[in-house]
């Protein structure tokens, strides 16, 4: 498991792989939200903090294509790292999402051992960057008075 438990947002218009997801999430002791949509995860993400999103390629309103550009394109979500989790195996579908800016790309079923270190390896580089974003603000905080 990671040093501390992260908080996951899981994206997927299946019940079954947002329950399944869940568990898997569970059981390594991290925390978790759900969303159905590609719109309900937007607003989640600006309402609240996340680790990491796992999310799926394939769903209504907004496809995790369009929600992926979107967290990419926001300069206060873009640092939170993205696994695509798809049923979707071809190639094309995986290179398009990390042309996106996806920092991974797991086919389902997900194999549970794979998600907890590709999560692990996500959480590593999030936690760095967050470390420096901290220690910028910080110099920063000396030099111009509030």
């Amino acid at each position: 498991m990671a040093e501390s438990p992260a908080h996951v947002l899981v994206v997927d218009d299946d019940p079954i792989n947002r329950a399944l997801l869940a568990k898997s999430l569970e059981r390594e002791g991290h925390r978790h939200a759900m969303a159905e949509n590609g719109r309900e995860a937007l607003e989640k993400l600006r309402a609240e903090p996340f680790d990491i999103v796992l999310l799926d390629v394939l769903m209504p309103e907004l496809d995790g294509y369009e929600v992926l550009q979107r967290i990419e394109g926001d300069p206060e979500l873009r640092h939170v790292p993205v696994i695509m989790i798809s049923a979707l195996e071809d190639l094309d579908s995986v290179v398009r999402c990390i042309e996106l800016g996806a920092d991974d790309y797991l086919p389902k079923p997900f194999d549970p051992v794979l998600l907890r270190a590709r999560i692990n390896g996500c959480l590593t580089k999030k936690r760095l960057h967050d470390l420096e974003r901290q220690r910028v603000r910080d110099v920063f905080s000396r030099f111009v008075p509030e």
